[in-house]
């Protein structure tokens, strides 16, 4: 508790107030969040960032000053997280972890989509940010993870944790491993497609609580958490976009059918290409079911591959957290893969 007192405290130098309160905010897979409450009643987000992901957590800081430039400079209206600095550093670097601060944005975020109207507007928003990539220097970005959009990387990881993970692990969970394999095709696919579609800014972590809502959970007010920005392909974030906004479950709940919301799917559609208009390639929008059926069975592969090597990378509650995750995208790409949509 002293530690992140002191640090939020140098990140409120320049604001003149001292700290009141600080409490955890557990909803975060990577890194470990803290809401700060200062004596004047401002609240702020501190952030341990998880070096062990992000090997180069000054990166994060440089991604994010090109984009709040760009922002500025063509009067981009779209609201990011106001970030605190300390001697004109976004980061603090303590005894080997580093830190940031954000002014906290009034709103809401939610784990799930709740309803079709918030699935439309968010897929609105996630247009709108790819639309910057007219205005971004994409070659300037630094990659904050390595092969994180790779997806051949993704199935060279499972191979390696099938090798050398637990051992108990990856027994009793040969009959899933056939499952998965059966439909590597999909990704095979992707890739193909991938090598041939421009280069864009992408969010790279498009999920539902990474946009803060307004108090009627209808209008997006701000896109959080962009530790993972940069040059990629936009399929991706769509992609991921369907994965996380049309589940009906959370990523860690099971059941036994139908967990894809096809009203909110149909939603997501409408939302993105009203505000991509005219930005799409054919290719593209060709594949953006493709994506879907992809990323859901990547991050599949992701889970499931964190299971089986102990759970290093994916906070979890219990041992087996990352399987039932990893169940629950599975069931979610079948069910994505047995749709026939042309957009």
């Amino acid at each position: 508790m002293n530690n992140r007192k002191q640090i939020a405290s140098k990140f409120l130098t320049n604001t003149g107030s001292m700290v009141k309160a600080i409490e955890p905010i557990n909803n975060g897979l990577i890194n470990s969040t803290f809401k700060v409450q200062d004596d004047e009643n401002n609240f702020f987000i501190l952030q341990k960032i998880n070096s062990s992901v992000f090997k180069y957590p000054f990166d994060l800081a440089h991604n994010l000053l090109i984009l709040k430039e760009n922002i500025e400079l063509h009067c981009v209206k779209l609201i990011i997280p106001d970030y605190l600095s300390f001697k004109n550093k976004l980061i603090i670097e303590h005894e080997s972890t580093f830190w940031r601060m954000y002014r906290y944005i009034p709103g809401i975020v939610f784990d799930k989509s709740k309803n079709n109207t918030m699935s439309k507007s968010a897929a609105m928003a996630l247009g709108r940010f790819h639309n910057l990539s007219a205005y971004m220097p994409l070659k300037t970005f630094r990659n904050p993870i390595e092969n994180f959009t790779n997806f051949q990387f993704r199935l060279s990881e499972l191979r390696r944790a099938l090798k050398e993970g637990v051992d108990s692990r990856i027994s009793k969970t040969k009959y899933f491993h056939s499952e998965l394999i059966n439909h590597i095709g999909i990704i095979e696919d992707y890739c193909v497609v991938e090598k041939n579609v421009p280069k864009r800014l992408i969010h790279g972590d498009p999920k539902i609580s990474n946009f803060i809502f307004d108090h009627c959970g209808e209008n997006i007010i701000a896109i959080i958490d962009l530790d993972t920005i940069g040059q990629g392909s936009i399929l991706y974030d769509f992609g991921d976009m369907v994965r996380s906004f049309s589940n009906r479950n959370l990523e860690s709940l099971q059941n036994d059918t139908n967990i894809l919301n096809k009203q909110a799917l149909k939603s997501i559609i409408d939302g993105y290409l009203v505000s991509t208009d005219g930005f799409l390639t054919k290719l593209e929008r060709d594949s953006l079911l493709l994506s879907a059926k992809a990323v859901s069975l990547v991050q599949c592969i992701r889970f499931y591959t964190d299971y089986l090597m102990g759970d290093v990378y994916y906070n979890t509650k219990n041992n087996d957290e990352n399987m039932g995750r990893a169940k629950n995208q599975f069931q979610l790409f079948c069910e994505l893969n047995d749709l026939n949509l042309k957009f």
